[in-house]
């Protein structure tokens, strides 16, 4: 009779289970240092966060990758035997490795944290993602949106809930201190007013629109966060109005620093269904906010944000209005942010109570 033996790297993390009870619920992140959602999720539930960084840069050698963080993702979970488990996904099949090793880590339950990309090619593709789904004991989706794409590919309605990104609880660094002029790259945040964009420069913001609507409001300066080197490769880099800087990737508490001091905050989407980050961080801060006009941003964010079309002239019109009712809309900011974050402690308990 044939015995199952697991690979000789993962014996030693089998031994420390026993003696290594986890008492917070792990979260298994496959992604490069920090994340808003998780960071806050954390900070009213508390976890054992585990980031996983991609070990290569080149497209070519993901699987490869693949292969090495799902190694490094037994080592942990073998080695912790966690009660509960909350993964990440895309990618889609992370849950179907969670399911694996849950018979050799104490039984374990499985939140599966899903971006609305998990219901779309190609990661909805992916063999067996949905059984793999149905035997996780939560799935959790991050807007109503996505709720009945889940549910159309077959996911058990009964362990759909959704669990929308709360404001986080920020401790703001002192906005009057000049920013380090090496992270930075120039911006002076105390040079006057100024708006800030952060942008993954992916393809759903209309990085053109912002320049112009920048042009069209001489008076505000733009800081725009990201990485300036992905920015330059799409030519964003070519035309900067005076006015615009691209600071490239900041530290969280740099970043911290500019959102609790800016005048305003701008988050740009074309796509439906897709709830930016940077609009809860603005809650966080109680900042004025102008969003692109989509309506899972105005159901969630209506009763603060100011929406835009993504022309250059509504942008730069909806960007004035911000700076002339500041302090109108910094408190609607921190109102809806004590809303969501109560509404938000109610549906993580209604998703956490299918645990028991």
């Amino acid at each position: 009779m044939m015995r199952r033996t697991l690979p000789a790297g993962l014996r030693p993390a089998l031994r420390q289970a026993a003696e290594a009870p986890a008492q917070q619920p792990l979260f298994i992140i496959w992604r490069t240092g920090f994340q808003r959602r998780v960071a806050s999720m954390d900070q009213m539930l508390g976890f054992e966060v585990r980031y996983l960084t991609p070990p290569f840069a080149a497209t070519w050698l993901k699987p490869l990758g693949y292969l090495v963080q799902a190694f490094r993702t037994a080592r942990i979970v073998l080695a912790r035997r966690p009660a509960v488990v909350w993964v990440q996904s895309p990618p889609s099949f992370l849950p179907h490795l969670l399911l694996a090793l849950r018979p050799l880590a104490g039984g374990f339950r499985v939140v599966a944290d899903c971006h609305h990309r998990v219901f779309e090619p190609p990661w909805s593709r992916v063999p067996g993602m949905v059984r793999a789904l149905n035997r996780c004991d939560v799935v959790l989706v991050h807007n109503e949106e996505s709720r009945p794409q889940a549910e159309a590919l077959g996911v058990i309605p009964a362990k759909l809930r959704v669990l929308e990104d709360p404001p986080p609880t920020l401790d703001l660094p002192d906005p009057a201190r000049p920013p380090a002029p090496e992270a930075n790259a120039g911006a002076d945040a105390g040079a006057g007013p100024y708006v800030l964009t952060p942008c993954s420069f992916a393809d759903d913001e209309p990085i053109p629109v912002l320049l112009a609507a920048a042009r069209l409001v001489p008076e505000a300066r733009f800081l725009v966060t990201g990485s300036r080197r992905k920015a330059a490769g799409l030519g964003f880099l070519r035309d900067v109005p005076g006015n615009v800087t691209f600071t490239d990737y900041l530290p969280i508490p740099e970043f911290e620093r500019l959102l609790g001091g800016a005048a305003a905050v701008l988050g740009l989407t074309d796509a439906e269904g897709v709830q930016l980050s940077v609009a809860n961080e603005a809650l966080g801060a109680h900042r004025a906010l102008v969003l692109s006009d989509t309506r899972i941003l105005r159901a969630m964010f209506g009763a603060a944000a100011l929406f835009a079309a993504n022309t250059p002239e509504d942008l730069a019109a909806r960007l004035r209005e911000a700076l002339a009712r500041r302090p109108e809309l910094e408190a609607a900011s921190a109102a809806l942010k004590a809303r969501r974050q109560r509404d938000w402690r109610v549906a993580a308990a209604a998703a956490t109570a299918l645990l028991d």
